[in-house]
């Protein structure tokens, strides 16, 4: 997800400011290896948030909140992108199943994140508000085996057709959380 930030000037001073922030992606970070004795290069799956307030810490506790906020929005992306291309029934039993699944997913990541790369940390001394973006991540590979352990989903209450349009969607949705 790319957010783009407009902030057009008056006439007069006829300034346009364009800039584009992406709020999740994969990054290499160099970390310490398992046992604690070297550094080495480590995929990272993130999520940004943004916020504004007049306490510097209190803004950057905001963005780390909605950074975490962020991880839902993704998820509930891929659950509502799987109906809106037909492969499940729209407010069906297989879409609600998959919303209510991928909600708990979503919080399996959250509680898997912590607080990720530098926090930005901008002061507008007109409105005299500081303007936070933080990041969350995880490590790679704790991502993808929390997604790989949703390969093996299978609500009780669904059966036939309803059950395979889960799977079927369930699928997609790994793939593209995966970036697949």
């Amino acid at each position: 997800m790319t957010v783009m930030l407009l902030a057009f000037v008056s006439a007069a001073n006829a300034q346009i400011t364009k800039s584009t922030l992406k709020l999740n992606g994969v990054e290499m970070v160099e970390t310490l290896s398992e046992d604690g004795m070297s550094m080495i290069k480590r995929p990272y799956r993130w999520f940004a948030g943004m916020a504004q307030a007049d306490v510097q810490s209190v803004a950057v506790e905001m963005a780390q909140l909605e950074a975490y906020a962020t991880i839902s929005r993704v998820f509930e992306n891929f659950v509502t992108t799987q109906a809106s291309r037909g492969t499940v029934v729209v407010n069906g039993k297989a879409q609600q199943a998959l919303k209510s699944y991928w909600e708990q997913m979503s919080l399996s990541v959250q509680q898997a994140c912590e607080p990720f790369g530098d926090v930005e940390v901008n002061y507008n001394s007109q409105t005299g508000q500081y303007e936070v973006i933080a990041k969350v991540g995880i490590r790679g590979d704790r991502y993808v085996k929390i997604l790989d352990g949703a390969k093996n989903a299978r609500p009780d209450d669904l059966q036939g057709g309803d059950l395979q349009q889960f799977i079927d969607a369930n699928n997609a949705i790994i793939d593209a959380a995966k970036g697949n």
